[in-house]
């Protein structure tokens, strides 16, 4: 009997991450009053996903979210909050939000390498007084620990 092959794991994520358009929904999203709200998992992105916040936090994690091909949209609304979203590399994220007194920042993580047929999330709208940040992860290299100790061991 021969071992199961092992699929590498970036790879298997993307294909079982995306769904047939007919199993996305057109619209929801999520309105945060004075507390907060984190959606992580398989969840599924809409085409269109509204996210509104007053004085609250809202968290998107993505990394294991499952999205439609094409162009997936996340319109913003925040006044004194914060909305942090979470994507992973193989997706691509275009930004284009206003900050008024607040801040509409993207990040990157890491080494990113996004395939040309990726799924596209635009993240659109405005802060008033808060923030939002779009953190893209990539792939992470050793950190200072495991090389100190990897140098220590060659030695």
């Amino acid at each position: 009997m021969t071992p199961p092959q092992r699929i590498n794991p970036p790879v298997a994520q993307a294909v079982s991450r995306i769904l047939p358009g007919h199993l996305i929904p057109e619209r929801n999203g999520v309105t945060v009053w004075w507390s907060h709200i984190k959606r992580e998992g398989e969840w599924i992105l809409p085409r269109i996903f509204r996210v509104f916040t007053c004085m609250g936090n809202a968290e998107l994690d993505l990394t294991t979210a499952r999205i439609g091909a094409g162009e997936s949209e996340i319109e913003v609304l925040c006044i004194m909050g914060n909305i942090d979203i979470i994507v992973p590399a193989d997706i691509k994220v275009l930004c284009d939000g206003d900050g008024m007194g607040g801040s509409f920042e993207t990040r990157r993580v890491g080494e990113i390498n996004t395939p040309e047929d990726a799924p596209v999330i635009r993240v659109t709208g405005t802060v008033y007084l808060g923030s939002v940040t779009v953190t893209t992860r990539g792939v992470v290299g050793p950190g200072w620990m495991d090389r100190l100790v990897s140098g220590w061991r060659q030695n």
